[in-house]
């Protein structure tokens, strides 16, 4: 985008020198008109892109930390089910090696759902909005500004012809052909934004559906850790405890 910005202020000021040096021609609507459409093009895309990034904020914060709080709670009463649990089968002053054993997997039954939890969180991140900065919005505005950019080349080519007011009829005839075809590319190259932006609640709708499953799986696997390690102190600790 600003490498476009560039470019089209480079136009403009090169109309506006042609201009200078001859007033009353041609080039004078012409840079008006020119000038025009960059401020327009400017001010349109940026406001295309403060609405993207709003609705990925929206997004993030409505839809997606609610769940990764959900995600939280679920783990954290699935470990306390489990100390609970084993407080009330352990006996008092147990220093076995078997009591040591699940007092480790305690310790990893704590911390491999938090990690699962952050993969969950990447694999939102990396699988759903990554792609969706590659094949949505992202790649439509870039097209935008390659063909923009083709056209600016186009108008920089005919300025820099020799004689361009001198041949005042035939430049006047394609700079407008251009100004027409820039219009063009503007007008079509926004609806197409317009559209990109229509699609990000299909998704939203997909991210959270992902991250509820991944969240979902976390959490039942959290309590299937709970119930191994419970099986593991009654079956292994508390016959151990009663010899």
């Amino acid at each position: 985008m600003e490498s476009l910005s560039w470019k089209l202020t480079c136009v403009c000021g090169l109309v506006y020198l042609l201009a200078a040096a001859v007033q009353g021609t041609f080039l004078d609507t012409y840079q008006a008109q020119l000038s025009e459409l960059h401020e327009q093009m400017k001010t349109e895309i940026g406001k295309r892109f403060r609405e993207n990034s709003e609705l990925n904020g929206r997004m993030i914060e409505q839809s997606l930390i609610p769940l990764l709080a959900e995600g939280t709670v679920g783990i954290r009463d699935a470990n306390q089910d489990l100390l609970e649990q084993l407080a009330s089968i352990r006996p008092n002053e147990t220093n076995s090696e078997c009591w040591a054993t699940i007092d480790a997997l305690i310790y990893l039954f704590t911390v491999f759902p938090q990690w699962d939890l952050q993969d969950c969180t990447y694999g939102g991140y990396s699988q759903w909005m990554r792609e969706d900065g590659r094949l949505r919005f992202y790649p439509t505005a870039h097209e935008l500004h390659r063909a923009s950019s083709e056209v600016i080349n186009a108008i920089v080519g005919i300025l820099s012809e020799d004689n361009v007011v001198a041949n005042g009829e035939d430049v006047e005839s394609r700079l407008d052909g251009s100004l027409d075809h820039f219009n063009e590319v503007s007008i079509e190259g926004l609806q197409d934004l317009d559209q990109e932006l229509e699609k990000h609640n299909e998704r939203e709708d997909a991210i959270q559906e992902y991250m509820r499953e991944c969240i979902d799986r976390t959490i039942a696997t959290s309590r299937e850790d709970v119930a191994y390690t419970i099986r593991y102190a009654e079956y292994y600790c508390l016959e151990e405890s009663n010899k």
